[in-house]
């Protein structure tokens, strides 16, 4: 049976509720949870939370959010992606995303809202931190293009570092809210939902993660869609304190059965601007399959406020 919005909803709460309660509970019943303190070879892959790079996803990535006190991290992101998505004409996808997050000890909360325009002769929609959502190809006879805001995604994030191991787990609930008009053809006109987990490992100036997420797509008056997972694997490579390289494989399932999965190569770079608390971030991706765009590429610029944990 399809997930329902109550459900969806449940699910995002008790990713975040369950490392919350265990948190509050009695010192002498706490288990051995150190509070995390990133450094530059921490990447989190481009793709946590989603699986899916997208203008949100990557800025939010190159910037990990750690230490002591309040931080409150703001980013800009832009993406250009074009494929013909197994059809026999090309579809361009332009996104844009402002993102805001606020991290407190192990917690993050993160919120994003896109702008898109769409060209193409297929259905595609909004999907969780702006990803473009594939639904079904050639329905219509000429291409048609589309544009304005898509759908506000919010976030929950919590990371665990375990005292005396080097990995650590990012468990992670998001929710896209149904907020673009009806008419806009940006939006299935229903909430989706995902849960997953990244887990990182980092050894010196390089860091290798494994990301695996669940999405609850909402059905729409059309289409059926079907729930499925997405991942990611990879690393990241530290250059000094100011900047990195990353670099991964991502995957999603397709969301209806008229499309195909999608397979993908990631490259990213980021670099601390001198003297501030500002990023720029630029990415790559190329596509593996027919579900996947051609090739896509990107940038951000993101700015700190407040202590930072990491770089």
């Amino acid at each position: 049976m399809k997930i329902n919005v109550l459900h969806g909803a449940a699910s995002l709460a008790a990713v975040i509720a369950v490392p919350a309660f265990a948190q509050d509970r009695p010192s002498n019943d706490r288990p051995a949870w150190q509070k995390v303190s990133l450094d530059a070879g921490s990447a989190i892959s481009p793709s946590s939370a989603t699986a899916t790079v997208s203008a949100s996803s990557v800025p939010q990535a190159m910037e990990r959010l750690g230490g002591d006190g309040t931080n409150v991290d703001l980013s800009l992101g832009t993406l250009y992606a074009a494929g013909k998505f197994g059809t026999n004409s090309t579809t361009t996808i332009w996104s844009s995303a402002l993102s805001a997050r606020v991290h407190v000890d192990n917690l993050t909360l993160s919120a994003s809202l896109p702008w898109m325009q769409i060209r193409s002769r297929s259905t595609v929609f909004t999907g969780i931190d702006a990803t473009p959502v594939l639904i079904a190809p050639n329905t219509s006879a000429a291409k048609r293009t589309v544009e304005g805001f898509g759908d506000l995604t919010l976030g929950a994030a919590y990371t665990i570092a375990p005292a005396g191991s080097p990995v650590e787990v990012e468990l992670s609930g998001r929710a896209k809210i149904n907020t673009a008009s009806a008419s806009s053809g940006l939006s299935s006109g229903a909430n989706d939902y995902a849960v997953g987990a990244d887990v990182s490992v980092p050894l010196g100036s390089v860091t290798p993660f494994a990301s695996f997420t669940y999405r609850f797509l909402g059905d729409t008056n059309a289409f059926a869609l079907r729930d499925g997972p997405a991942a990611s694997t990879g690393a990241s490579f530290s250059l000094g304190h100011e900047a990195f390289l990353v670099a991964s494989y991502h995957y999603s399932s397709a969301a209806t059965r008229q499309v195909s999965a999608a397979h993908e190569l990631f490259a990213g770079a980021s670099q601390r601007i001198a003297g501030t608390q500002m990023r720029l971030t630029g990415f790559v991706t190329t596509g593996l399959s027919r579900g996947a765009a051609a090739l896509s590429a990107g940038a951000a610029l993101s700015v700190g406020l407040g202590p930072r944990g990491g770089m």
